[in-house]
């Protein structure tokens, strides 16, 4: 299948050129995900990686960051010492042009030093403020050609707002073209929320439960444990909206309500993505009232975490919101009035990201007042912690009288018989160097999820509110999200 996004034994190699490689990031994730592919023989021989910043290193001593990023993979020596050669540093101001000239001139050398052909991908782990200025080097320098295949990974956020995120794509536009942009979105690369599409695709049965004649409504939670820390400068611009619901619910919620593509190939994925998301209207400020709940955490009981406005950069009068849940429907004969909810936060009781298919069924107007149904049948992707698929269905329960009782059907993905389950960015670098867009996220999708958020946010700041509801730290979140879901009639799922 063409654009199909599946692992598979292709060898694939090329240059890639690390911006910010000194970073977290790459650290936590980027040079793990490296090493997993060269392990597996995914990532071939012919592969050099060119790591810069500003910070004046040597090729030893990037080595051995490298190296300790990946103290605690499971390999034996030869393995490791044959993939640290293929890294390589330079020092790199992406501001001053006549940097360039030795990158241009560093990548030549690798090129002809590991055969790795006209493949060049640039992976920008920095600060997006530096992505044009980046881009537009590249360009410049003449490292960005006609010839050969250039392709541009892009980590979020990309931009603040609609108009922000066009001027910044306006800007790659310059130097790449669409096909070669790579906006990435780690929840796309992570195992279940492909299994959303893959489950569609591969069982009639469950795809023809999704609609509002069979279909409840649907759950989308994504819940952190933790507080802002130290990202309470960053966070406090940001919010819960910008931070999870702009980029992560969004798409996943295309790969669960869009029609079933024709093929899983790349551009029919996309096609429907977009078409659903042009079905969520902008909201109204009467809608964004009723349909939306923000608000701030306090100290938790135990003292471990305190009051989000006493965190470190948090403006003491911040509006700011740390948990979101609300609602948006579709304007399809598919979905009609069903509801998708979704609900995120930090520092709550527990981390854990879910998505509820609660399908029709008769609810008991107690279980509503108890803020729970456990008889109501549904289908449930686990995304994380626990990674798998749950149809939670009625049987009769054993003895004289026709009672129902609930029994659930469960996979787990982690414990699948010789299953290797790759990393989020395992998986989407992996995408990248082949040339597969599939679970990266278009322009055309990006700005209609930008109209939605705005569309939010402008009302959220035409009220003028001047306090948010709050909720203590380690506790589900405010009392005010299951009100959201009362006035419909229906419950959060635990």
């Amino acid at each position: 299948m063409k654009g199909c996004s599946i692992m598979t034994n292709k060898h694939v190699g090329g240059l890639i050129v690390m911006f910010g490689a000194a970073g977290d990031l790459a650290r936590r994730k980027l040079y793990p995900s490296l090493f997993r592919l060269y392990q597996r023989q995914l990532l071939s021989e012919n592969f050099a990686l060119l790591g810069n910043s500003r910070r004046e290193w040597t090729n030893d001593y990037f080595r051995d960051i490298v190296l300790d990023s990946i103290s605690d993979q499971e390999a034996d020596e030869e393995t490791i010492n044959n993939f640290i050669k293929h890294f390589f540093y330079t020092s790199h101001d992406a501001t001053q042009a006549d940097d360039y000239e030795n990158l241009n001139n560093e990548m030549a050398r690798l090129r002809n030093e590991f055969n790795t052909g006209e493949k060049n991908l640039y992976y920008l782990s920095t600060s997006p403020a530096l992505f044009p200025e980046i881009t537009q080097g590249l360009k410049d320098a003449e490292i960005v050609t006609d010839g050969g295949t250039h392709r541009v990974i892009l980590e979020k956020p990309f931009g603040t707002d609609l108009s922000s995120a066009k001027e910044l794509n306006d800007a790659l536009a310059i130097s790449f073209d669409e096909k070669d942009i790579y906006r990435i979105d780690h929840y796309l690369g992570k195992e279940m929320v492909q299994n959303i599409l893959a489950t569609r695709f591969f069982n009639p049965a469950v795809e023809g439960l999704l609609n509002q004649e069979f279909v409840s409504n649907i759950q989308i939670t994504l819940a952190e444990d933790m507080p802002v820390g130290s990202r309470g400068g960053y966070y406090d611009e940001s919010g819960a909206i910008r931070d999870m619901l702009q980029n992560h619910i969004l798409q996943v919620a295309t790969l669960l309500g869009m029609d079933l593509p024709a093929s899983p190939d790349q551009d029919d994925v996309h096609a429907n993505k977009l078409a659903f998301l042009k079905q969520i209207d902008s909201l109204t400020a009467d809608q964004t009232a009723k349909q939306t709940v923000r608000a701030q955490y306090l100290a938790s009981e135990d003292g471990e975490f305190i009051n989000y406005l006493e965190e470190n950069e948090v403006a003491p009068d911040s509006v700011t919101e740390t948990y979101l849940a609300g609602y948006f429907q579709v304007n399809n004969d598919r979905w009609g009035q069903v509801p998708f909810y979704f609900k995120t936060g930090k520092a709550l009781d527990d981390k854990r990201t879910t998505v509820e298919i609660v399908l029709n069924d008769a609810v008991d107007k107690t279980d509503i007042d108890k803020g729970c149904n456990p008889s109501q049948s549904r289908i449930t992707f686990n995304i994380q912690p626990e990674t798998g698929l749950a149809f939670n269905l009625n049987q009769k329960l054993p003895g004289e009288e026709l009672l129902p009782t609930m029994v659930s059907i469960n996979s787990n993905v982690d414990e699948l018989n010789a299953a290797y389950v790759p990393d989020a960015y395992e998986k989407l670098i992996y995408d990248a160097l082949i040339g597969d867009q599939t679970n990266f996220s278009t322009w055309d999708e990006l700005a209609e999820q930008w109209r939605i958020v705005d569309s939010i946010i402008a009302n959220w700041k035409n009220a003028g509110t001047k306090t948010l509801p709050t909720y203590i730290g380690k506790t589900r979140g405010p009392k005010e999200a299951d009100e959201l879901l009362r006035q419909n009639g229906h419950v959060w799922v635990k």
